[in-house]
């Protein structure tokens, strides 16, 4: 299981180095360990070195994840982080196609491909969001625009395997028409969505679904039991690194008693 904890546009310097602090003194990592839990934290652009410093100071098992990336590896584009930069600091990974970047700053489904081709060839874990509005729930249209979604990324993925890059991939579920609707997405939701993505596209390595909702101290063991789910893209609830680990011990236990197998992430 990966837990990526996305803070967007939120914390600052002090309060990253607080929330380290909670995550260091936790005694929890031999279980998380032991469970196959891996945490990964995505903070803003300007931050991502500290945390990857603070991370190696304090020795723990942490990944650190960029919120987006250029399409442009380098040159005269102002304001743009490319591929290279996020490798040369130590990060891991990039959310792509956030639903955010896609409303507020015209990310299209073009743009997201480009960006997943660029993170494989480089050896940059992507991890590219998917999912449908209310609208085109009531019309009948989910699977249409996931589709449309997922299409490109998964035939630039056969492309890139042909030339001998390996392609594995991190696709995380975001229901837009739950987000701020007061609607949680239920399992039953999740896993059909997880199903479809996996089973209905032509894909040259596995692909390791992520949930992109909302959680609850409820709903979150009954998402983890999707057979096809290897985790959570989380926002504002894991701006508490208390609520991050209450939910990574949650999950802990639950595969530790056997009733939720262990997820290679």
């Amino acid at each position: 299981m990966l837990l990526v904890a996305n803070w967007k546009m939120n914390m600052t310097r002090a309060q990253i180095n607080d929330y380290l602090d909670v995550l260091s003194a936790s005694p929890i990592w031999p279980a998380l360990e032991e469970a196959g839990i891996e945490i990964a934290l995505a903070p803003s652009s300007v931050y991502l070195d500290h945390l990857v410093r603070s991370i190696r100071e304090k020795e723990l098992p942490i990944r650190v994840v960029a919120q987006d990336v250029s399409t442009r590896t380098s040159g005269a584009f102002t304001g743009e982080i490319g591929v290279p930069n996020l490798l040369d600091i130590g990060v891991s990974g990039v959310i792509l196609g956030h639903s955010e970047r896609r409303r507020f700053f015209g990310e299209t489904d073009e743009d997201v491909c480009d960006k997943t081709d660029l993170c494989l060839r480089a050896g940059l874990m992507p991890i590219i969001c998917f999912g449908e509005s209310s609208a085109d729930r009531k019309s009948g249209r989910a699977f249409d625009v996931i589709k449309t979604q997922l299409q490109p990324v998964a035939d630039r993925a056969n492309l890139l395997r042909e030339d001998g890059v390996y392609t594995a991939l991190f696709l995380a579920y975001e229901p837009i028409w739950a987000i701020g609707s007061g609607i949680v997405a239920g399992a039953t939701d999740v896993c059909e969505v997880t199903a479809f993505g996996f089973d209905g596209f032509t894909w040259p390595e596995r692909p390791k679904f992520l949930y992109g909702g909302s959680i609850t101290s409820d709903n979150i063991v009954e998402i983890s039991a999707c057979d096809k789910l290897s985790g959570f893209l989380v926002g504002s609830s894991w701006l508490d690194p208390k609520s991050l680990l209450h939910s990574a011990q949650k999950i802990a236990s639950v595969i530790k008693e056997g009733s939720l197998s262990k997820r290679a992430h």
